[in-house]
């Protein structure tokens, strides 16, 4: 092709400037990209400010999961939980992408510098308390911050992606070809959502600050005992745990529902805490009534089964995750991947553990 042609990848650059001679470049390391990562993770701005109005004390390392009550109650030893979430390249390339929990400590567990200091403290102090009343409100402030944590991570995620192009250089033309038309494709996708992300979050925004919950709805459920994991964050549901398709991700143009979840606990007992903005008969609603809809005795194991299957933030205790069963283990390290490209969801994907993951009875419940 032409020195001043579009480049062939669809980068918007000639290809004088792109791929001409990139199979003889110096190959692209992994870890580059890691590094991208992390740097773009540490750059922060405030989720409820993106011009900065209002704002003040800097941007803090803002828990997705309260610090004291929630990382907590489950921590152990030295003050420490397990991540699921990959902590290095080093760590994906040993364990052929799939590395096991690796423990943390609480203060660097579940955070994201996504709120300045003002707000953090401001919008989110209903919620850090001793307790919470599972109404309306303290629904909206989970979801609220779930919400923008799933922002802040698919940010990072679409500005990286652009980096993994260059992984290509140095590789024949198939090769690239192949590199290329994966991160397109995966770099639509994050954008789309992105972008859906950014309407919820206006919605939510909109809502706090006129002190209003109209449009939002939450199902709430309070347990009469600890469960051993906390977790934060927002999903597209696309089947329910009964199996029922609910929404088609990745076709037509209309947007898809978010749906949050957060797993907490106040005063030695766990929350879980679903909440949206929409229909009250959409998907998020028919995900949340195939849960309901689980026996209340075996609800602590389901809810456990939709966080590592929906949700990468999400902490464990130490001693149960060793304590379990290892092909129960292989097993949960699995549905962690669940919906990648490499490992689609099933229908039907949700049934009783065996042994329960955990098992806890519902002594509240409520919804809106």
């Amino acid at each position: 092709m032409g020195r001043n042609e579009p480049c062939w990848c669809g980068s918007n650059n000639k290809w004088k400037k792109c791929h001409m001679g990139r199979e003889a470049m110096k190959p692209f390391s992994p870890f580059e990209v890691e590094a991208d990562w992390r740097r773009r993770g540490q750059k922060g701005y405030c989720s409820h400010s993106l011009d900065g109005t209002g704002c003040a004390n800097g941007i803090v390392k803002s828990h997705t999961v309260q610090r004291r009550g929630g990382l907590s109650a489950i921590a152990e030893g030295k003050s420490l939980v397990m991540t699921v979430k990959p902590q290095s390249m080093r760590a994906m390339i040993d364990h052929e992408g799939r590395p096991p929990p690796i423990e943390i400590g609480i203060g660097k567990a579940s955070v994201f510098p996504g709120f300045c200091g003002h707000h953090d403290d401001a919008i989110f102090k209903p919620v850090e308390g001793k307790d919470v009343a599972l109404d309306a409100g303290d629904a909206m402030l989970f979801a609220y911050r779930a919400m923008a944590y799933e922002r802040f991570t698919k940010a990072v995620h679409v500005e990286n992606t652009m980096v993994q192009r260059q992984m290509d250089r140095g590789q024949p033309l198939p090769i690239q070809q192949a590199i290329q038309r994966q991160c397109h494709i995966t770099l639509a996708g994050a954008k789309r959502s992105l972008a859906e992300i950014d309407t919820v979050m206006k919605e939510y925004r909109a809502r706090l600050d006129g002190g209003s919950h109209a449009g939002f709805h939450h199902r709430a459920y309070r347990f009469d005992g600890l469960l051993p994991l906390v977790a934060a964050g927002a999903f597209m549901p696309e089947l329910a745990i009964d199996g029922t398709l609910l929404q088609r991700l990745a076709r037509g143009t209309a947007a898809f529902e978010q749906l949050t979840l957060t797993i907490s606990s106040y005063a030695g007992r766990s929350v879980a805490v679903f909440g949206w903005i929409g229909p009250d008969d959409g998907a998020s609603a028919a995900y949340v009534d195939a849960f309901d809809a689980v026996p209340d005795a075996d609800k602590a194991d389901a809810i456990m089964q939709i966080a590592f299957e929906q949700l990468e933030n999400i902490y464990l205790r130490p001693s149960w995750w060793n304590g379990l069963p290892t092909p129960q283990r292989a097993h949960l390290r699995e549905r962690v991947y669940a919906g990648v490209a490499t490992k689609r969801r099933t229908p039907g994907g949700c049934s009783p553990s065996k042994p329960p993951l955990a098992t806890a009875g519902i002594v509240e419940s409520t919804r809106s």
